[in-house]
């Protein structure tokens, strides 16, 4: 399988206020969470008394969701997962933040260990799982849910679900039990191009942690698809991919051709279908066929 690249930088996450009723505001964080968003979100939440942190990303830098988190605990805002929503790895450490924290039939909520490579497979990242560690300490979690979340598999997502939760003692409030949590203004329409095109930024940019968040759950840790892996082969090139075409291919498939020179001096001039689906309210990246053999 081949990756490609284009030369922008990856598109932070969309943080955004909107004032309610009763003096309680809501505070979006909409998309993947990129190195700096928590400075963004920390000047946005210093203007606010009373939130809801309305959360909807696949994950991304792993620091910006923590200090994101700190900052909602500090503020002692909640925080919620709308129905059809998504949040996964780094996400979902800052919805363990939130007093309360909302939780709405349909969304989708779910842990994924940080890690390295051993061998050529995934295998838990000591380092950065010490950091979750201290930070969920920080949150008063219990020690059961601690090695819940921090055990969660490198390969795939650890889904959360109302069992396991109790189980655990990760306490949260149903939004049907809740106030209710405004729904977005507008639906993400299924954009295969701006899909791609934010997947390929992280990949020009060596980012495995937004660019696994820009892939299905289920896939993430995985092969190619693999955080680390795509850190490493990226930041290795001697010439960085460059794209030289796109085309749709259907509803679902965007038509890739590229160029690229590997730190081994290997050549490659490729062409690969970028399969997507629409998932959880956004276009994911699903699956990348090469058809030239790099």
């Amino acid at each position: 399988m081949s990756w490609l690249l284009l030369a922008a930088p990856a598109t932070a996450a969309e943080i955004s206020r909107e004032p309610v009723q009763d003096g309680v505001d809501i505070l979006r964080v909409n998309g993947t969470f990129n190195d700096g968003d928590d400075a963004i979100f920390r000047k946005l939440a210093a203007s606010v008394n009373k939130a809801v942190v309305v959360l909807d990303s696949g994950g991304g830098n792993l620091l910006a969701g923590l200090e994101i988190g700190r900052a909602i605990r500090l503020s002692g805002f909640a925080t919620a997962v709308s129905e059809g929503s998504l949040c996964a790895s780094a996400c979902a450490l800052t919805w363990l933040a939130g007093t309360p924290r909302l939780m709405a039939a349909g969304s989708k909520l779910g842990f994924h260990a940080a890690y390295k490579l051993i061998n050529g497979k995934a295998s838990e990242n000591g380092a950065a799982n010490a950091l979750v560690g201290a930070y969920l300490n920080q949150l008063g979690l219990s020690d059961r849910a601690v090695v819940y979340v921090t055990s969660a598999p490198p390969e795939g997502v650890e889904w959360l679900t109302a069992e396991t939760a109790a189980a655990v003692g990760i306490a949260f409030v149903p939004v049907n039990k809740a106030p209710a949590v405004p729904e977005r203004r507008q639906p993400l329409p299924h954009d295969l191009m701006s899909a791609t095109t934010a997947f390929y930024a992280a990949l020009a940019s060596a980012d495995g942690e937004t660019a696994a968040a820009l892939v299905v759950p289920e896939k993430r840790g995985k092969g190619p698809f693999n955080e680390q892996s795509i850190h490493a082969f990226y930041s290795a090139m001697t010439k960085s991919l460059k794209l030289t075409g796109t085309s749709l291919r259907g509803a679902d498939t965007v038509r890739v051709t590229y160029e690229y020179t590997t730190d081994r001096g290997r050549v490659c001039n490729g062409r690969a279908d970028v399969q997507t689906v629409f998932q959880y309210g956004r276009t994911l990246i699903s699956r990348i066929k090469a058809l030239d053999g790099c």
